[in-house]
């Protein structure tokens, strides 16, 4: 997952990210939800909540998966993390959000989750029963679902590398989201692994047998017209197109 947090004057918050899950698990793409606050998100429909959304409070929350030692804790010990997303997705500020983190007293199997909005930006991990918060700055986060949180991990690094390289096309303000699409389907769609490495894990599109990139959405807050404006590839964007948008608008 890559937040682009107030790095385009026209867009505070832009997000790109994959969706790597087994492929049997059941799910619905992004779509207005019913209910209030008004929510464009992805559902788990096997367990319920999402792993990406946004709502018109201007909130985007995204949740990525960690495992640690390539297992998961039992489903009957754990919260699902996708019910925390969609907690998040109920609130009106990222401040708020972190209020709810702070306090929160489930036990998760292991996640990393990313919350923002045009004024502030958080990401949370949790270790055990705890749960850590931090505030990022301004400027380009990637995040990786590796077992153990680490904001420099060596593939949020080669990630961050090649979402680093299209800022500057990117940075356009004649540019509008549609044009955004293709650079970053290229780099969504990158297979590339570590020196030495060949674990298929290492890459962004990630191809396992039973498991890997199954989806992949990118989000804009359009500041001027205060909306935000999704975009969803369903399937692997190696191999599949981003269809039309999706527009949200804030109260």
């Amino acid at each position: 997952m890559a937040l682009y947090f107030q790095t385009f004057e026209p867009y505070p918050l832009v997000v790109a990210a994959n969706r790597d899950e087994h492929f049997d698990r059941p799910s619905a793409a992004p779509a207005l939800l019913q209910g209030e606050p008004k929510i464009i998100a992805g559902r788990d429909l096997r367990a319920g909540g999402t792993w990406l959304g946004a709502n018109d409070y201007g909130l985007l929350v995204g949740i990525l998966n960690r495992r640690i030692n390539g297992e998961a804790l039992p489903a009957t010990v754990a919260r699902s993390r996708g019910a925390l997303c969609m907690e998040l997705l109920q609130l009106n500020s990222a401040q708020a959000a972190r209020q709810l983190v702070d306090a929160d007293r489930y036990r998760y199997n292991p996640f990393t989750i990313v919350f923002a909005d045009q004024q502030n930006a958080y990401v949370a991990y949790n270790d055990e029963a705890r749960i850590f918060t931090q505030l990022l700055q301004p400027g380009l986060h990637v995040f990786s679902s590796a077992s153990e949180f680490e904001l420099h991990s060596a593939k949020a690094e080669r990630a961050r590398e090649r979402f680093a390289s299209s800022i500057d096309a990117l940075s356009d303000k004649r540019k509008q989201p549609e044009q955004w699409l293709q650079s970053l389907q290229i780099i969504l769609s990158d297979h590339s692994l570590g020196d030495g490495s060949e674990n298929p894990g290492d890459a962004i599109c990630v191809h396992r047998e039973t498991s890997g990139t199954v989806s992949s959405s990118i989000i804009f807050y359009l500041k001027a017209d205060r909306e935000f404006v999704t975009f969803h590839c369903p399937g692997a964007p190696c191999q599949n197109a981003f269809g039309p948008p999706l527009i949200l608008p804030l109260r």
